[in-house]
């Protein structure tokens, strides 16, 4: 005969815990995730560039933010690093970009291996203004603890809708260049535990 008494608080735990895990948060891997742009000057010379610092989390109800430190722009040269954070993005006054965006129950369904291509409606905040984006996405369930998102194409963004085409005129003025360009794809990859 089976004793209940013994078995309930066992059965209780495991519950517990199955409960806590459907209910958990999942938050951006700042170690392995990255936000990518490229930039043009003179016409022809394009030139990749990354944040080195994004925070974010996802929630079980499928709501999802995320910060780009914008301090932590990495352009291979140091003198472009600090004019891109003192003239383009304005750090002192305008420290991060937000991202927004809600992920269908679809999405938050996907089993450990599953893949799905989607477009995901988000919203960029940056230099103050809010931007609503289209972005299409790769979201795959790596285990049963990890979502890894990635872009499927670039997101254009033009820097006269997000505030930055005073910034860049003024980049392209002090590196005496001829041009910069002012649509600058971004792509990302980013690693939720």
């Amino acid at each position: 005969m089976i004793n209940l008494k013994k078995l309930l608080p066992s059965y209780l735990i495991a519950a517990s815990m199955i409960s806590t895990a459907a209910m958990a948060d999942w938050a951006v891997d700042s170690e392995q995730s990255k936000v990518f742009f490229i930039s043009t000057k003179n016409l022809n010379t394009s030139e990749v560039h990354s944040f080195n610092r994004v925070e974010g989390k996802l929630s079980s109800d499928g709501k999802f933010t995320a910060s780009i430190d914008l301090s932590t722009v990495e352009t291979g040269i140091d003198i472009r690093n600090q004019r891109m954070r003192e003239m383009l993005f304005k750090v002192d006054a305008f420290p991060q970009a937000k991202i927004s965006a809600t992920l269908a129950e679809n999405i938050m369904a996907l089993a450990k291996g599953e893949t799905l291509h989607t477009e995901l409606p988000a919203t960029l905040t940056l230099m103050g203004i809010e931007k609503s984006l289209n972005l299409n996405v790769v979201v795959t369930k790596t285990t049963e603890g990890q979502f890894v998102v990635t872009s499927a194409k670039p997101v254009l963004l033009s820097a006269a809708d997000i505030g930055l085409q005073a910034g860049v005129e003024a980049l392209q003025k002090v590196a005496g260049l001829s041009s910069i360009g002012l649509s600058v794809p971004v792509t990302f990859n980013l690693v939720l535990n």
